[in-house]
């Protein structure tokens, strides 16, 4: 088993996990979450140990059945920043500005599910890529550039994720009894962005849980995460 001791590239590991957790299931994504949550294991205390468990349980039918549960139809969880938030007029300056974020650092339309770019899997990826920016940043000598993508990471933890994804994950963890994978997931999201917020003394203004809702207009732009590298097991 191939662990990750480094905190910095813990933290892109996590994030990058629970991008993938929570795009559509394909054999591919939840294999790649199966190996980081091996290398991560250890961390989040004991949370990504319980993902690992429950992946290894689940069969690519059942996951399938319980994201359509949760996140299709009458969308019983709302997997886009937008739908926290109440204002019709707030929900695109929101859309636009999380775009603005990932133009700025050249975001391609490519990963396992095309989504809008307020997507939970989106901002998720979109975290651990700036992550891996600012660790390269750093190893290249370059602590301007380091800090100044630091910088933008907490914006978006800030302005964005960190007012959202609490809400979300508490609601993804009360709607899933029936589904361990995302109640498992759902639990790790929640320590990963609790301690986030910790580690960069942020308290933002939390956006409130919306209701169940009809079925979500079609998506428009492709979420951030690479392709994935490894087969299911």
């Amino acid at each position: 088993m191939t662990t990750v001791a480094e905190p910095a590239v813990a933290r892109a590991a996590l994030w990058r996990l629970l991008s993938l957790g929570f795009a559509p299931p394909r054999e591919e994504t939840l294999a790649e979450v199966e190996t980081l949550a091996e290398a991560v294991a250890g961390t989040a205390d004991g949370h990504a140990e319980d993902v690992l468990e429950a992946i290894r349980s689940e069969s690519l039918d059942g996951c399938s059945a319980a994201y359509q549960r949760l996140f299709g139809g009458t969308v019983l969880v709302a997997p886009y920043e937008g739908s926290y938030e109440l204002d019709p007029i707030r929900q695109g300056r929101q859309m636009s500005d999380v775009a603005a974020f990932y133009r700025a650092f050249g975001a391609e339309p490519h990963g396992p599910a095309a989504e809008r770019p307020d997507h939970v899997g989106c901002e998720l990826e979109f975290l651990s890529y700036l992550e891996l920016r600012r660790l390269a940043a750093a190893e290249e000598g370059d602590a301007e550039g380091a800090e100044l993508v630091d910088g933008i990471g907490e914006s978006f933890v800030r302005d964005h994720a960190g007012r959202w994804l609490p809400t979300f994950f508490a609601a993804v963890h009360a709607s899933a009894e029936q589904a361990p994978l995302y109640r498992a997931l759902a639990a790790l999201g929640a320590r990963v962005v609790e301690a986030e917020l910790a580690r960069r003394g942020i308290e933002p203004s939390p956006l409130p849980r919306r209701h169940a809702r009809g079925e979500v207009e079609a998506d428009e732009l492709a979420c951030g995460a690479a392709e994935p590298t490894a087969g299911r097991r």
